[in-house]
């Protein structure tokens, strides 16, 4: 239901917004490319690039509302079919996917290195508990029915 709600917001605001829509829609394209291929759960790649894309599509969304004589489709097709306009605001959005790139590489590396350290550490108090209450509770030696070491097994050795 509230899905319905917004999305029926957003077309009259479309509707009655429509020269800034075009603009937006236009200028927002990798944005929506990076939505229909994200399939993570959080959708980050999406969030990153359209920031970024954003960033790129706000001087010229205020130039169209500031410079322009009246707020009109055929001024907001003038942005649209220059160019260096569109160039701009996809190449910031190349930023978001550059940016998008890096800090999931360095997030992974990250978590890699503090899985290792904390394994190593783990390893560590295994050893000490190993040492505190001998042998015998390392998992090497085989059960008998009731949880106790059987007595005659050599353990094998690391």
């Amino acid at each position: 239901m509230m899905l319905r709600i917004s999305l029926i917001c957003i077309l009259i605001c479309g509707i009655m917004f429509l020269p800034t829509a075009i603009l937006l829609v236009f200028g927002m394209m990798p944005t929506l490319a990076a939505f229909a291929v994200d399939k993570s759960v959080g959708k980050s790649k999406t969030l990153c690039i359209g920031f970024m894309n954003f960033a790129g599509c706000f001087p010229y969304l205020l130039e169209f509302w500031t410079e322009f004589d009246t707020h009109n489709v055929q001024n907001a097709f003038i942005l649209i079919a220059d160019i260096k306009n569109m160039i701009v605001m996809y190449l910031i959005a190349a930023g978001g996917y550059a940016i998008d790139l890096a800090i999931t590489g360095i997030m992974a590396n990250f978590i890699i290195q503090n899985s290792q350290r904390r394994l190593k550490n783990i390893i560590k108090k295994q050893d000490a508990l190993s040492d505190y209450w001998g042998e015998k509770v390392t998992g090497k030696y085989p059960l008998d029915d009731y949880g106790f070491p059987i007595e005659n097994h050599v353990p094998a050795k690391k």
